[in-house]
């Protein structure tokens, strides 16, 4: 949708970016012409012949096209085999358009990658002509690979490995934080590194983004050295693979790479079997330890596992998640937002959220109170205008009140008071 401001912006996915962390720091595109928050020290800028700029922390990635003068805008992605969620935005001025894609493997990185994709800034206005992809910066770039025969490790939660040396590629699988890899070639632009390996992998070859790897063994980590890439060697079962891989978690923050057998069921580098528990969660099945595929919100949890209890909990909205309860008496979203149970009927989360045991009314009821006298009862959601913070009320005859008993009151412009004097918009 444009607006009548000179940037636009059009977001375009399966829901809502709404979460808002801290970022690292900007990076600043070629030229000077567009800049973005990254969302940690572990997103980098990847070499990649076919695109202007591209921004991964391994896995998920951040693509930012530019296309300028008449020129035919591509078809806009929505979802692929690979990527669980994909996000674009289309920035346009009078003369040009910017488009910036996040592919997401990881569905724990989405509020991080939606953030990012909306701090985009256009720092010059009509450049006329559009940025060329990265082979295109230099006269009649050749690419080559020089041979090498070391180890590397993967420094990072998961990292993509492709049939070439760009993201556009055939996505062959992926190999998890610590694995070592057979590196046999290294890529070159006009003599000089371009920043992709090839690794021995899966009886064959791919390639990986050198950023994301190491020439020395993480500290700690307990990674076998041999291949550590080969499909067939994930395994005692002799299934075959798909390719596909994901990384999931305990409930301690340690990241497992499992891997995607075409029997359904999902392999780590041991041999072990995993299953589907639910959309957000795996089970393996030799000791019935669970693991999320978002990373929990904070690692010093350690020792706390999943009772198996879980529970329906509704927004202000009327939108239900599932909350799963854990040994120590806290219960966590999807998105591994830790909830308290605080016994008036609502769950209050550690990111200020609010959420209901109640299926909120959306429309106003018509009750019947002792008296037989009928009155409305009315519903509204609210947000703090501080802190984004959702309430929900309900009240009628004018008196509003929260699930904790706070007081609300409308103001003439619309805005809602609470009896402390904090200020909230009203969404519905």
């Amino acid at each position: 949708m444009m607006k009548k401001a000179m940037i636009a912006a059009m977001v375009m996915a399966a829901v809502v970016c709404t979460a808002a962390p801290v970022m690292a720091g900007t990076y600043t595109s070629p030229n000077g012409v567009l800049s973005i928050e990254l969302p940690n020290d572990n997103w980098k800028e990847m070499m990649d012949p076919a695109k202007w700029v591209v921004l991964s922390d391994g896995a998920n990635l951040i693509t930012i096209e530019h296309y300028a003068n008449g020129e035919k805008l591509p078809e806009m992605t929505i979802a692929d085999s690979h990527y669980v969620n994909v996000y674009q935005a289309v920035f346009s001025t009078q003369n040009e358009v910017f488009i910036i894609t996040g592919s997401l493997v990881d569905v724990g990185k989405i509020p991080e990658v939606c953030t990012a994709i909306m701090s985009t800034k256009v720092l010059q206005y009509d450049t006329k002509v559009a940025v060329k992809p990265q082979a295109e910066t230099q006269a009649a770039s050749e690419f080559t690979i020089a041979d090498k025969n070391e180890t590397w490790y993967v420094n990072c939660d998961g990292l993509n490995v492709r049939a070439s040396y760009d993201t556009s590629s055939k996505l062959l699988g992926g190999v998890g934080q610590g694995e070592a890899l057979h590196v046999t070639g290294s890529v070159q632009q006009n003599g000089k590194d371009f920043g992709w390996f090839r690794i021995d992998y899966n009886g064959g070859s791919g390639f990986v983004n050198a950023a994301f790897l190491s020439s020395s063994k993480p500290a700690g980590n307990s990674a076998s050295s041999s291949s550590g890439t080969d499909t067939t060697k994930k395994s005692t079962t002799g299934v075959a693979y798909t390719g596909n891989a994901k990384t999931v978690y305990d409930t301690s923050g340690n990241a497992i790479t499992i891997y995607e057998a075409t029997n359904g069921n999902w392999y780590d580098n041991s041999g072990r079997e995993y299953g589907w528990i639910s959309d957000y969660e795996f089970g393996r099945t030799s000791d019935n330890a669970v693991f999320s595929v978002n990373k929990p919100v904070s690692s010093s949890d350690s020792g706390i596992y999943a009772t198996g209890n879980t529970t329906t909990v509704y927004w202000m909205n009327g939108n239900s998640t599932t909350l799963s309860e854990y040994s120590d008496g806290s219960w966590y979203s999807p998105e591994w937002v830790k909830y308290w149970s605080t016994g008036g009927g609502t769950y209050a989360g550690a990111d200020g959220s609010v959420l209901y045991v109640d299926e909120p009314q959306l429309t106003p009821s018509v009750e019947t109170d002792a008296d037989g006298e009928v009155y409305v009862t009315e519903q509204h959601g609210l947000s703090s205008q501080g802190s984004g913070r959702p309430v929900y009320v309900t009240g009628s005859d004018g008196d509003y009140y929260d699930a904790s008993g706070v007081e609300y009151h409308q103001e003439d412009d619309g805005t809602w008071v609470d009896e402390n004097g904090d200020y909230f918009d009203q969404t519905w």
